[in-house]
């Protein structure tokens, strides 16, 4: 019976982050990253291929797996639906994990803390591939923890797949790679057969593998530099190790990172094994994103999952000390999913205001010119948003790709020249950041209409 109800329990959870995601499917833009992924997209959609053509700064798999749900809507709508699917898959993940790690009541409370965190509901609504990581990074450790309970032929295949979910995972954010921890703490922790488990897990991370690389293999020059250079060159111009800290220390992520500590202390009390992977997968993820740059907030979606589980496994050590301690851990659990749920709440409200110069700016691009014409912009979402296309080349014009010499005039001209691009919308401080840009503009374009925010649309 508490089986069942707890189950209902995660159910419920679950249903209601679908219905609060529903409500900002269809919102107005969240971050300038959904215009640059939209219009890769949207290249990708037309044929042009990953990294020969489409500058790409995040692996194959996030663009692949959110393809078919292109076809299918057209639109930025369609494209958040395949990321909430995706975070619906982490959410029913995160339960079997903490239901199999500690109990029904730790698979509940870990859902319930994932489902509310800030991080993850932004995450599992917005096109950026941090949260799809993570969601299938928990899909790798559930298949992992199956395997090592399962039999026969579905105790290998559930390894197999829990390592071509690691390489997926890696596949869609690089940071999914440090869930080989947690995944080799459990295959190599099995009672019986954990070389076979481990040779199954490695078989299917290289099919994986294989698969996320292909791409690359066709443009391998093109791909270092989108991949690996990109971050590597902006990461030397922004931040540092005490930046990192202090974002860790978001006050919004206060009281899950104090209920894990809360918890790593309960069950180093009651010397409780199973928060060993837990722990271990929390502290590879503080790691990561102590020396991980540039650092957003957005990356730090990547503790969601680890912190909630190191709360449910710790807590479960708490009945014993009376009802009193319990009906305590109990409040503590929901008043963190309340904060959570406030934060996201405000979130919500400022998706669904209306953004009047983005609405501007695309019935602007939409009158000026005609389908199939292409533009050059640093507001990719406007662009995208009339039915326009940006060159796949040209499509992220973030401020560290300038810094770092990997988007420069010679690149807007090629841009120019292979796609005919007879339209150039400024709207934003990205443009100017490319050494040139100015006198390149004023060579081949003339201003035709003025709007508002400072905003400039020429044309040739």
């Amino acid at each position: 019976m508490r089986g069942r109800l707890t189950t209902w329990a995660a159910v419920a959870v679950g249903v209601g982050f679908l219905a609060t995601e529903t409500v900002v499917v269809n919102a107005r833009i969240r971050d300038y990253d959904e215009g640059v992924y939209w219009q890769s997209i949207r290249a990708l959609a037309r044929g042009e291929p990953m990294f020969r053509t489409v500058f790409a700064t995040s692996p194959p798999i996030f663009y692949e797996a959110l393809l078919p749900f292109y076809w299918v809507g057209h639109s930025l709508g369609s494209l958040r639906v395949g990321i909430l699917v995706l975070g619906l898959v982490g959410l029913t993940a995160t339960y079997a994990v903490g239901r199999l790690l500690a109990g029904d009541m730790a698979g509940l409370v870990a859902v319930l803390l994932v489902a509310t965190s800030w991080h993850y509901l932004h995450q599992s609504a917005i096109l950026q591939a941090d949260g799809p990581a993570v969601a299938i990074s928990m899909l790798a450790l559930a298949l992992a923890m199956g395997a090592v309970r399962a039999d026969g032929r579905l105790r290998d295949a559930l390894a197999v797949g829990s390592g071509l979910a690691l390489a997926f995972s890696a596949g869609t954010k690089f940071f999914g790679a440090v869930t080989v921890v947690p995944l080799a703490i459990v295959l190599l922790g099995a009672s019986r057969g954990r070389g076979r488990l481990a040779a199954a897990a490695v078989a299917g991370s290289l099919i994986g593998l294989l698969i996320v690389l292909w791409p690359a293999l066709l443009a391998p020059h093109a791909a270092f530099d989108d991949l690996v250079l990109s971050h590597l060159r902006s990461g030397q111009v922004q931040g540092g190790l005490g930046g990192n800290f202090r974002m860790l220390l978001l006050r919004r992520e206060l009281p899950l990172e104090a209920l894990a500590a809360l918890g790593v202390l309960m069950a180093a009390l009651r010397r409780d094994r199973a928060m060993v992977m837990p722990l271990a997968w929390a502290g590879v993820c503080v790691l990561a994103i102590l020396f991980y740059h540039p650092l957003f907030p957005h990356h730090l979606v990547l503790l969601a999952m680890p912190l909630a589980l190191v709360v449910a496994v710790g807590l479960r050590n708490l009945p014993p000390l009376g009802i009193g301690v319990g009906l305590t851990a109990a409040g503590l659990v929901l008043a963190t999913a309340a904060v959570g749920a406030v934060v996201a709440f405000g979130d919500i409200q400022l998706a669904l205001t209306p953004d009047l110069h983005d609405a501007e700016m695309t019935a602007a691009v939409e009158a000026a010119s005609r389908p199939g014409e292409y533009w050059i912009s640093d507001n990719p979402y406007a662009v995208a948003a009339a039915g326009r296309d940006i060159p796949g080349p040209v499509v992220d014009t973030s401020s560290q790709l300038p810094a770092s010499g990997l988007l420069t005039v010679r690149d807007l001209e090629a841009a120019r020249v292979r796609y005919d691009v007879r339209w150039v919308l400024v709207d934003s401080f990205r443009l100017d950041g490319i050494p040139g840009f100015r006198d390149w503009l004023d060579q081949h374009y003339h201003p035709v209409q003025t709007l508002g925010g400072g905003a400039v649309i020429y044309h040739n």
